[in-house]
C-alpha cells in the first residue's frame, strides 16, 4: 500500500480527508494537543491488537480499528482514558467524536481514497 497517497478514507456515511501518522515522531504525537478540524489521522501498522491513550487530548474522539479493509472495533474515549483493542487491526482512525453510534460503524467496508 502506498501509504503518503492515501487522501480520504470513506466508512459508511463518513468520509474524511486525512492526516497520514505515517512516522514514530507522528504515531508517537498523534492527536495530543492538537486541533485537526473536521480531518481524521489514519495510523498503519502491521497486524496486531493496538494499546492507546488520550493523555494530553483536548477533546473526546472516535477510534475506528480496521482489519482487512473492514471496521472491527470501534469506540469512543474521553481525554485522559487508556484503551487495548480487543482485535486484531492494521489502521485505525481517529477523529474528533461525532453524533453518531459506533458501534453500527462495525462490519463496514473502508474505502482509502488516493489523491
Amino acid at each position: 500500500m502506498q501509504n503518503k497517497k492515501i487522501k480520504k478514507v470513506k466508512v459508511g456515511d463518513f468520509e474524511f480527508d486525512v492526516v497520514l501518522a505515517d512516522n514514530f515522531i507522528k504515531r508517537g504525537l498523534g492527536l495530543m494537543l492538537r486541533d485537526i478540524g473536521d480531518k481524521a489521522m489514519l495510523f498503519l501498522y502491521k497486524r496486531r491488537k493496538i494499546t492507546m491513550h488520550t493523555f494530553f487530548m483536548l477533546y473526546p474522539i472516535d477510534v475506528i480499528f480496521i482489519d482487512k479493509d473492514m471496521v472491527v472495533e470501534a469506540v469512543r474515549l474521553k481525554p485522559w482514558k487508556s484503551y487495548k483493542c480487543k482485535n486484531y487491526s492494521t489502521a485505525m482512525l481517529e477523529f474528533k467524536c461525532r453524533d453518531a453510534e459506533l458501534n453500527k460503524l462495525i462490519g463496514e467496508k473502508v474505502e482509502f481514497m488516493r489523491g
